[in-house]
């Protein structure tokens, strides 16, 4: 199955991230309060390596967004998001709101994360990334080891 991600800096320290595959489409937003974009691209790259399991948050004021992505099977990840009331609640992901489900191969959920990577760097650059996120720079080198993977996975 196919998965498209639209990340997007919306104002001053706040982002829209779409994900959407088939007729399931999501909308989460993120504050600067966490490294969203970094976060993305770090899951990406753990999703390429070969992790069986990991999870991030967007995180809000108040609330979080919580992506669970796990492998059920050989070559493909499970794409969970969750909604929970309040920011840094550490509640169990039982307790979420399921927003958004799908499952995809690796290398597709891989390739979107790196594409709206690379639109959101093509907007802002990295001088304009960070001024409009406030705290966090754009994940430069985390972009480039996810371009390098993605290349290499197409090598094998």
């Amino acid at each position: 199955m196919q998965i498209q991600i639209d990340y997007r800096l919306t104002d001053i320290g706040w982002a829209e991230c779409t994900v959407s595959s088939g007729e399931r489409t999501c909308l989460v937003t993120a504050s600067y309060e966490s490294d969203a974009l970094r976060n993305l691209v770090l899951a990406a790259n753990g999703v390429l390596a070969g992790f069986s399991a990991l999870t991030f948050r967007f995180d809000e004021e108040p609330g979080e967004f919580r992506w669970v992505i796990t492998a059920p099977r050989h070559n493909e990840v499970q794409i969970d998001i969750l909604q929970f009331p309040e920011l840094w609640g550490a509640r169990p992901d039982a307790e979420g709101i399921s927003l958004y489900t799908s499952r995809c191969r690796p290398i597709v959920f891989a390739k979107a994360v790196a594409d709206a990577a690379r639109r959101v760097l093509e907007a802002h650059g990295e001088s304009g990334y960070l001024e409009k996120w406030d705290a966090h720079p754009f994940p430069a080198a985390q972009y480039a080891d996810l371009v390098k993977a993605i290349e290499k996975d197409g090598e094998d």
